[in-house]
């Protein structure tokens, strides 16, 4: 199947363009919760209506972009970019609406979301992949070295995901992807996954 392709999509952005807004902070007085941001938790009941992010004097870059590049492994992506997600995802995906604050504590922006695709998807093939395990607790993955999807179930995969084992790693699909290119989407960063040998 030519159209079976994932890429695995950074939330870092692009590491050399100091002109890009880059986020460190997290909803203002909302820490606690927002950890559910990067592991797939439903929590838009307990999101606050008037949600707030602040930019950092560490990370001096304004200028915005479809996908704002982050250090808290969560999507955060404009209007345009949830768009693109509605028209192609059928799975449950939370979309979460903040205001943006400059360096001085202005607005910058309300055209920006926290998208916090709810759960995982089982797609790893454990035989192909190169997986570090914890010593003490052998079922807990502490990191992956190399990432092959298992080929069968990824014939039933959503077009944006998190990875079961793996929920702070999101996997694109085609479909979605050529829909960012066709909308020109910057700021995007990109790597295809391999699918296992097995049909």
């Amino acid at each position: 199947m030519n159209d079976m392709r994932f890429f695995s999509l950074s939330c870092m952005g692009d590491p050399d363009d100091d002109s890009l807004c880059f986020l460190d902070n997290v909803i203002d007085g909302f820490a606690p919760q927002s950890v559910g941001a990067a592991l797939g938790s439903r929590f838009g009941e307990d999101f606050p209506k008037d949600a707030k992010i602040f930019m950092n004097r560490e990370n001096p870059g304004i200028k915005l972009s479809p996908l704002l590049g982050n250090s808290r492994n969560i999507i955060i992506g404009s209007r345009d970019f949830k768009e693109a997600l509605e028209k192609h995802c059928k799975n449950e995906i939370e979309y979460l609406p903040f205001t943006l604050y400059d360096h001085r504590k202005r607005v910058h922006s309300r055209d920006y979301f926290i998208i916090n695709p709810i759960g995982t998807f089982d797609c790893i093939d454990f035989k192909e992949s190169v997986i570090e395990w914890d010593d003490e607790e052998p079922d807990e993955i502490i990191g992956i070295d190399k990432l092959v999807l298992d080929r069968k179930k990824m014939k039933d995969a959503p077009q944006f995901f998190r990875i079961h084992r793996d929920p702070t790693s999101y996997v694109v699909g085609l479909e979605l992807a050529r829909e960012f290119k066709a909308r020109n989407f910057s700021n995007i960063f990109w790597a295809e996954l391999p699918l296992s040998s097995g049909k």
